[in-house]
């Protein structure tokens, strides 16, 4: 039987593995991390340690895209994450009451999803994982094995070797995989990198976690001029506010903590409410967090062939947009059935692998980028007191646009907007709607300018000390 190595043993490389498991491959996973997953979920938001992932106990949230995903093809995680207290969530309960048209239409289901926090996240595919694949943890890999002729055979580890017909790095953003390549004298990846200077300053709050009713605090992700507010529900209860800034905005490095923080959610009214709830941590923070793109295949050549890459391992993107968890696993599935149609033929596998990348992945990778290019541009023109330049002319971006304003009054164009957020339609998907796209430029040129309440640049600055 062949023998397939994940490396890393985060969500990705574990929902890899278990996709490659059902198709009957002896897989095994490689985790640096030595703590196995704890045996009950309330243990997994406590003192579980998992260094080796970043945003581990950052803010986090499963796009209805990826809970669909888990719900076709391992509905065992989806299982247990419920049972373990994600509550479901319906972005539709975040309708702004503006919009008078509150019938359910069909297909509504579609942009519900689990609540969660990454450690409940991690702890359900951590223990489906377990028992159906060979998890080995506190294991470094160091290298890879190559006969000689840019063929991966296994990988090194600290003192042995481990052979294998296929490795698959799903070891993260911070994969090594330049270095091992270049170790084995394999050309190195094509890569294409942008840092937009985005940083993250957050915290979890404990609401009830048997409230009646839904808490009054719209959740989603909120634009100001040179700030943005992103709010969530997640597990047992719990919320999380977070505030995204630019690095280079020294004046507003108070925010990160936890007096400045509070002023500026206060500020806002529609965030307020979540003060209300008892902080469960300190002040979070995250910076330097790259948009990065890596293929190994090049002009339908591959730079190696038994070697595969998933998740950030490929590429990896912004995290206020949510995106992370649903790109990779739309890539892990992409990854399984490459190998379960080429393990046996080791270069048709690395070439058919990066077409589906392409044709499946990529345009979600493209279009978050996209957006994080647009909002850096913005916040820049805030921080430097002139006018943003005009979004770059092209259908699409119109349409996200128009829908942007229309969602505030048409029921319609909020669907629409929670399909580009939920990762469930492209904007290009949009545009081929017959009168779609007419539909809401007719409702957006007819609305005034308007801006979520809340401080400006200029009120911020003079808040903070």
């Amino acid at each position: 039987m062949p023998r397939v190595i994940v490396v890393g043993g985060g969500l990705i490389g574990l929902a890899t593995s278990l996709l490659i498991a059902k198709q009957g491959h002896d897989v095994t996973v490689l985790e640096r991390d030595p703590e196995p997953p704890p045996k009950m979920p309330e243990e997994a938001t406590g003192d579980w340690a998992r260094p080796g992932v970043m945003q581990f106990r950052l803010v986090n949230f499963l796009m209805p895209r990826g809970r669909q995903l888990l719900d076709e093809h391992l509905p065992e995680v989806t299982a247990l994450l419920a049972a373990s207290g994600a509550p479901h969530h319906n972005g539709l309960a975040t309708m702004p009451p503006s919009v008078t048209d509150r019938a359910p239409r069909p297909g509504d289901e579609r942009f519900a999803t689990l609540a969660a926090r990454r450690q409940l996240l991690e702890y359900a595919m951590a223990t489906v994982a377990e028992s159906a694949v060979d998890v080995r943890r506190d294991v470094h890999v160091t290298g890879l094995l190559s006969d000689g002729r840019r063929r991966v055979t296994g990988v090194q580890l600290r003192g042995s070797e481990l052979p294998a017909d296929l490795v698959i790095d799903a070891s993260g953003r911070r994969s090594p995989l330049p270095g091992w390549l270049a170790a084995i004298g394999a050309d190195a990846p094509a890569e294409e990198s942008e840092d937009l200077g985005f940083v993250y300053y957050g915290r979890f709050f404990q609401g009830p976690p048997d409230a009646g009713g839904p808490l009054p605090i719209p959740a989603g992700l909120f634009h100001y001029d040179s700030y943005s507010v992103l709010v969530l529900p997640s597990d047992t209860g719990t919320w999380s506010a977070t505030i995204v800034l630019s690095a280079r905005d020294h004046a507003l490095r108070g925010l990160r903590e936890e007096a400045g923080f509070t002023k500026l959610i206060s500020a806002c009214p529609m965030h307020a409410p979540i003060l209300n709830l008892k902080p469960i941590t300190g002040m979070l923070a995250a910076a330097g967090i790259s948009d990065r793109l890596r293929r190994t295949v090049i002009c339908t050549a591959p730079v190696v062939t038994g070697l595969l890459t998933a998740g950030d391992s490929w590429a990896c993107t912004n995290p206020s947009l949510g995106r992370g968890i649903s790109i990779g696993l739309m890539h892990a599935l992409a990854t399984a059935e490459a190998v379960g149609a080429h393990l046996d033929d080791p270069a048709a596998l690395a070439v058919e692998h990066d077409r589906l990348t392409r044709k499946r992945v990529l345009p979600w990778y493209r279009a978050t980028t996209q957006v994080d290019r647009q909002r850096a541009a913005q916040v820049a023109a805030a921080i430097e007191g002139r006018p943003p330049a005009p979004a770059p002319a092209s259908p699409e971006v119109q349409v996200v646009q128009d829908v942007s304003a229309a969602m505030m009054v048409d029921a319609d164009a909020f669907r629409a907007f929670l399909e580009l957020t939920f990762m469930l339609a492209l904007p290009e998907d949009l545009v081929s709607r017959p009168g779609f796209a007419t539909h809401v430029r007719t409702i957006a040129a007819a609305l005034p300018p308007s801006r979520f309440p809340g401080p400006n640049r200029q009120e911020l600055l003079a808040m903070l000390p």
